[in-house]
């Protein structure tokens, strides 16, 4: 690798280091962390921060993600010519339901959650955006997958133990294999309790022009006491919402590419577990409301 290529990935693994449970970090934990000299992290970060990348704590000492990481972040959604159809359906879902809605698409063994409507139930659970979870725990990761071949299936989250996050969630390739098949016939993806306890949430795939999956939305309920009536009610209108804006993207060819290309076209070796480390935002609890 040049040495250009080297500082410019280490750049990049110093922005990594940041996540939603350590958002403020010192110029030695990063040294510590990366295993790099203190001397080239300071350099680094000097350059990161004239950029705006990142920025100092109040107290002088830590660092945080800048203002224009920010930005440039945004730019994932807003470079996207049907973006505010998403958000529009995000708006509906919640005024047809009162539940909290999402937008994510899938990667490696994760589903990324991109944005999300508040809902107005007296009690709601909140992924925030760029919550990572696996998806083999969610009903967005299941919609998304449900439409994909064994192979295909096989690159994202390998034929071996899967990741959980409560009691409930699924552990084996077996049980997610069951799972999609009830999901298919449903023609939308289940979750209970799997990623928080108490949490229900159904979703249903966005599809592109050659019906490809190439993101989800869902609500999340307290499905509490059980009601298969309102389950199914709540399952319609998200895939009414999904149909609708699947059908306007096939107006527009080029749209999965722009949404998430690289996301969808992770393709590790088949039998291979995707590998992630621990302890990242997957593993948190989302923030809990009380209205």
């Amino acid at each position: 690798m040049a040495e250009t290529s080297k500082t410019v990935a280490n750049a990049l693994q110093i922005l990594s280091c940041f996540s939603r449970e350590q958002s403020v970090l010192t110029a030695s934990e990063l040294s510590r962390r990366l295993r790099l000299p203190r001397t080239n992290v300071i350099r680094l970060l000097a350059t990161l921060e004239t950029f705006r990348l990142i920025e100092r704590d109040r107290d002088g000492t830590g660092l945080r993600v800048g203002i224009r990481a920010f930005e440039i972040g945004t730019l994932f959604l807003a470079a996207n010519p049907l973006s505010s159809l998403l958000m529009d359906a995000l708006d509906r879902l919640v005024e047809r339901t009162q539940c909290t809605a999402y937008l994510a698409v899938l990667d490696r063994d994760d589903v990324v959650i991109l944005t999300y409507r508040e809902g107005t139930l007296p009690v709601r659970f909140i992924w925030q955006p760029g919550d990572r979870l696996p998806c083999a725990t969610t009903s967005l990761g299941k919609a998304i997958l449900m439409h994909m071949s064994e192979a295909e299936i096989d690159g994202h989250v390998g034929k071996g133990k899967l990741r959980g996050l409560t009691p409930r969630s699924l552990r084996t390739r077996q049980e997610l294999d069951k799972d999609l098949a009830s999901a298919r016939q449903r023609s939308w993806g289940l979750a209970r309790e799997e990623s928080h306890a108490g949490l229900t949430a159904v979703g249903s795939a966005i599809l592109n022009a050659t019906n490809r999956p190439i993101a989800a939305i869902s609500i999340s309920f307290l499905d509490y006491p059980p009601d298969a009536e309102r389950l199914a009610g709540f399952a319609t209108i998200v895939q009414e919402a999904a149909r609708d804006v699947s059908e306007k993207i096939r107006e527009y060819s080029n749209y999965g590419s722009n949404v998430a290309r690289k996301a969808m076209s992770y393709r590790p070796r088949a039998g291979r577990l995707a590998s992630r480390r621990h302890g990242g935002p997957s593993a948190l609890p989302p923030k809990l409301r009380k209205a």
